[in-house]
């Protein structure tokens, strides 16, 4: 049988990487430079990779390759981090090359959301412990993939949900899991714009300096599109939409503070009222069902930034939420919490330093790992799926898929 255009892509990436790292044994000393390699050299990609230039003497770092399908950003990037260690990184469009070098021992992924996930499976396989940005799949069957590839294969994940190594984040999260607030009622939780923070320009970007095929990844084949290059936001089989793109971090906060990952069921609403060039709506409603028995509201808009809490959580003995981070007993009943409580932060962790910390180590469990990506992909990809068609989603435990119910 002949080989899909993704698995011709990609397939170096299991064999060659695979192979050569086969023995590699999976825990490294202080001393010993960790060779960290960039998949995507957009802004997030550049974002997180100058967390690591900027700690690589602590945390004992070298970055060997850079990979992205545009040659504009490759080349930008490449030449920054030479001026910023004096070593000029090698350069690939191909994901798969990056991955089979043995001087590579970790990656930052951070590629359109669609590749997020189909790249971390690769990358696991390759025994390359992994950085992934959020949303961290936009379809179920890359997150039940790259989930078992990062445990089969024993890599460090760690998530791009940054507020979990957030001091303050960290603290309250320990508040409300100690039950201050009673039974747990509903949270809501929301993001909001008022312009299209998603629009680039395109101009400039030309047909020869793109890898197209590479970018494509497993979806159909088409003629090279340089808008669906730079606004791949806006189509809906290159990303979940608002609920993975900004939604994901809000849920990921109120699932980690009432510790209960994964939603039962969701429904929910979107349209384009503002800008109706998006495929993904700009105006989402989502409500989240959870086992311990609280509804989660998640509210996006692209028209108005007239923003309040990110998060609130209302229990049977009050109320909490991360503008005012205090506990109060508004709302609670004869039990209601007597004395505000105000959260003290604890003392923050680098995203990016505890993910190398954990490499180090051999140490699975980083502040977002790999069960906490999955949770707010099956979340960001139900809710979506409710937006879209209009039915009720339930998320099937057995086969790990989300579907009508």
């Amino acid at each position: 049988m002949e080989p899909t255009r993704r698995e011709f892509i990609a397939g170096a990436a299991g064999a060659t990487a695979g192979a050569l790292f086969a023995s590699r044994r999976p825990a490294y000393s202080a001393n010993e430079r960790l060779g960290v390699g960039l998949i995507g050299c957009g802004g997030r990609g550049n974002f997180v990779l100058d967390q690591c230039i900027k700690g690589r003497e602590t945390l004992n770092l070298e970055f060997p390759a850079v990979c992205d399908v545009w040659q504009v950003n490759l080349r930008k990037t490449a030449r920054k981090i030479e001026r910023a260690t004096g070593r000029e990184p090698k350069t690939f469009t191909r994901y798969a090359d990056l991955l089979a070098l043995p001087e590579v021992d970790c990656v930052i992924i951070a590629t359109p959301d669609f590749a997020h996930c189909p790249i971390l499976t690769d990358a696991a396989r390759a025994k390359k412990h992994a950085y992934v940005e959020k949303p961290m799949a936009a379809r179920m069957e890359d997150a039940n993939a790259a989930l078992d590839a990062v445990l089969e294969n024993g890599v460090v994940c760690q998530v791009g949900t940054q507020r979990r190594s957030e001091g303050r984040h960290r603290a309250a999260a320990k508040l409300i899991q100690s039950g201050v607030l009673g039974k747990m009622i509903k949270c809501d939780c929301g993001w909001h714009d008022n312009g299209p923070r998603w629009k680039r320009d395109f101009r400039n970007v030309k047909q020869e300096d793109v890898d197209w095929d590479q970018y494509l990844m497993y979806l159909p084949e088409r003629p090279f599109d340089p808008r669906m290059f730079r606004l791949w936001h806006l189509y809906k089989e290159c990303s979940v939409g608002l609920v993975g793109l900004l939604g994901s971090h809000l849920i990921d906060v109120a699932a980690w503070y009432n510790d209960d990952p994964l939603p039962l069921y969701s429904v929910g609403v979107g349209e384009n009222i503002m800008w109706t060039e998006r495929e993904n709506t700009d105006t989402q409603e989502c409500l989240f069902y959870y086992p311990k028995g609280f509804i989660l509201q998640y509210s996006s808009r692209l028209g108005n930034s007239n923003r309040g809490p990110e998060n609130t959580f209302y229990g049977s003995r009050g109320t909490f939420d991360t503008a005012s981070w205090i506990a109060r007993g508004e709302g609670g009943g004869e039990d209601k919490i007597e004395q505000p409580i105000k959260v003290e932060p604890e003392p923050g962790v680098g995203h990016v330093a505890n993910w190398i910390e954990c490499v180090r180590a051999n140490n699975p469990k980083t502040n977002a790992d790999i069960h906490t990506g999955y949770a707010h992909s099956v979340a960001s990809i139900m809710g979506s799926l409710a937006c879209d068609t209009g039915d009720r989603m339930v998320f099937d435990r057995e086969s790990r898929m989300v579907k009508e119910g």
